[in-house]
């Protein structure tokens, strides 16, 4: 629990000293730490991360902890060049794998638009959503997600007791 508090105090924390340059590496260039893995082997290994390593490398990373050498000796070239005062961290060779790297919003109409349009996309989602919801299940316990019906989370309520029947006469 307090590693959590820490990370969400500080999100680039990190208890491994080792992980922790990657972490600073990956965050002077403003990529995550899976386009530096990605980035490191390309460059140590002259070729781009196969598909079939991708997973396995990078749950032992994130999972266990195992750093793969030459992702250490890449995050200290990094360094080493911000240390020197000499890091570009927007030269187009560190943002290969960020397909949106680049792409600017020119100006103030443009952003706009692109609000509006998410935000329609937003309200869409929700109300088609709560339509669904609605129209395709029976009674919800509540009117916000998720949608569990009311006779799953009241059971008590939809009890037929035979010795209680308005029937009876």
């Amino acid at each position: 629990m307090k590693r959590l508090i820490k990370t969400l105090i500080k999100p680039d924390w990190e208890d491994n000293p080792k992980r922790s340059e990657i972490l600073h590496a990956a965050n002077l260039l403003q990529i995550g730490e899976f386009q530096l893995i990605q980035l490191a082997y390309k460059v140590w290994y002259r070729e781009d991360l196969p598909e079939e390593k991708i997973n396995k490398i990078f749950s032992e990373y994130m999972v266990t902890g195992i750093i793969p050498i030459w992702v250490t000796h890449y995050a200290n070239d990094i360094l080493k060049l911000d240390r020197a005062n000499v890091l570009n961290g927007y030269d187009n060779k560190y943002h290969v794998y960020d397909h949106e790297f680049g792409l600017y919003i020119e100006n103030e109409k443009q952003r706009r638009q692109r609000g509006i349009f998410y935000a329609i996309i937003i309200g869409f989602v929700f109300v088609a959503s709560h339509y669904v919801a609605a129209n395709y299940s029976e009674e919800p316990a509540g009117f916000y997600p998720p949608y569990i019906e009311k006779k799953v989370v009241y059971p008590e309520l939809y009890k037929k007791d035979p010795g209680n029947s308005l029937d009876k006469k």
